[in-house]
């Protein structure tokens, strides 16, 4: 805003400095100079008009900046560069003349046989439905400029997302279900999510179509969901592994495993929450065998509880949902088969271990190689804690002692078998199956030797009962999982 100052005496002089675009206002008696700008305002209190003038100041150009690069890299293209303006001491100049300039630049003659380069990424596709179109474009190599000078389109376009936009009874709606939002969606679709809050990870969910052709949830999926507390758990065992005493370490996984069977107890788990444990297991397992460190009576007992509760049936919906990520079934069968050869290591010759739970049966066997004491029948039905749902079963499983030897150079290496047979009563219900089209009707046998025998005539025998009635077509099958 401009001050105005009123004309003083005549022949006496008044200077008002103003701010508005750095002029500065001044009246000198009644001379006006030539290209100045005149104002006037009556004063308050003269007769005569007084006199105002004010005076533009002309800032200076400083050097003009470097010449940029060429536009492009053959042929002819411009160039440009840019200058400041300097700035007065009352903060503002204004300088006449263009603040940029601009000229042809020249390079080399753009070759004759240029080539394309490739073809960048497609973009989104326009629309979800009912077909959208995508783009992606590529450089003439040389020119930096798209299309010139090779031959072609540097653009290339194609439809997408042709399916047609499902209709109102194709979606699922929204839904808030276990402290989760899922968004509606077309059928055939999965959403992801967060899992709950006392879980980390990402939950799943599919949009089905049922015989009517209307949208439907399906069960939500939380193979990908693992619980704080096993999160904790598996953090405090690494914090075990990283003791470098033998004892404190071997404690430790002691320590675990009780946790474990705590966790495990309450049956408030998702199906990450399973998979979980399987390496949780894994871990305690490998642990023991690196410190040497012997796993008492309670461990070994404690250990096999744990998977006892993994495999019950009322998992069996958790284990089909988490054969999307892993076949953990499987792998726990595994780390049974390690921890098994990790009890039977440390038993004298002779002796024998048996673990019943209500969903297994352990027995592990420590036989010198050069006399094997006898002939192995499993289950012992008449063994003292022998669960009901054992004694009464038809299963068993017969390994002759003449099966069991080795060779002359393989003695020499190894002084002792260990045998670990299994027998699972739910095993079966979540396993994956062999192969399509067959389904596991019965319970699961499972043995384990090492050093492994060299083939012999004498076979083991195995005996299933089946647990479905009507089963058509029924046959012995084996697994196979040495390369998962």
């Amino acid at each position: 805003m401009r001050r105005l100052v009123q004309a003083p005496v005549p022949g006496q002089t008044c200077l008002s400095p103003l701010h508005q675009r750095g002029t500065r206002w001044a009246q000198k008696g009644n001379d006006v100079e030539e290209n100045q700008k005149v104002k006037t305002q009556w004063p308050r209190s003269a007769d005569e008009p007084g006199v105002y003038m004010a005076q533009t100041v002309e800032g200076q150009w400083l050097e003009w900046g470097a010449w940029s690069r060429c536009s492009v890299t053959c042929a002819n293209g411009t160039q440009q560069r840019t200058r400041r303006c300097s700035v007065a001491a009352h903060g503002w100049a204004e300088c006449k003349g263009a603040h940029a300039d601009a000229r042809e630049c020249a390079n080399a003659p753009c070759p004759s046989d240029s080539k394309w380069g490739p073809w960048n990424h497609w973009s989104l596709c326009s629309k979800t439905c009912d077909t959208g179109w995508q783009r992606r474009f590529r450089m003439c190599q040389g020119t930096g400029v798209q299309g010139y000078p090779c031959e072609g389109s540097g653009e290339e376009v194609k439809t997408c997302n042709e399916k047609k936009c499902p209709a109102y009874h194709e979606m699922c709606k929204d839904e808030y279900v276990m402290l989760m939002t899922w968004k509606k969606t077309a059928a055939g679709e999965v959403i992801y999510n967060k899992c709950p809050p006392n879980a980390t990870g990402s939950a799943s969910r599919r949009c089905l179509l049922n015989a009517h052709g209307v949208a439907y949830w399906g069960i939500p999926s939380f193979a990908r969901c693992i619980s704080h507390e096993y999160r904790y758990l598996h953090l405090s065992l690494r914090e075990h592994l990283a003791k470098g005493q033998r004892v404190l370490a071997g404690e430790g996984m002691s320590q675990v495993v009780r946790s474990l069977l705590e966790l495990m107890a309450r049956k408030t788990y998702y199906s990450g929450d399973l998979l979980f444990s399987v390496e949780i297991l894994r871990n305690v397992t490998d642990t023991f065998k690196r410190a040497t460190y012997t796993p008492s009576s309670e461990d070994v007992q404690r250990f096999f509880q744990v998977v006892s509760y993994m495999v019950d049936a009322e998992n069996r919906d958790k284990w089909e949902d988490a054969q999307q990520v892993s076949p953990g079934s499987v792998h726990l069968m595994k780390v049974v088969e390690d921890f098994i050869h990790l009890v039977g290591g440390a038993l004298k010759a002779f002796q024998s271990s048996l673990i019943v739970t209500d969903n297994l049966v352990i027995s592990i066997q420590r036989e010198p190689v050069s006399a094997v004491s006898s002939d192995i029948n499993f289950p012992m039905k008449g063994r003292r804690g022998m669960k009901d749902w054992a004694r009464t079963s038809e299963d068993k499983i017969f390994i002759p002692k003449d099966m069991l030897s080795l060779s002359s150079s393989e003695m020499e290496e190894s002084s002792h078998f260990v045998v670990g047979a299994i027998l699972y009563r739910t095993l079966g219900l979540i396993l994956p199956p062999p192969r399509s089209p067959l389904a596991v009707t019965s319970k699961v046998l499972t043995v384990t030797v090492r050093p492994p025998p060299k083939p012999t005539e004498p076979h083991v025998m195995v005996e299933l009962s089946h647990v479905i009635n009507g089963t058509s077509q029924p046959q012995c099958v084996t697994w196979d999982y040495s390369k998962m």
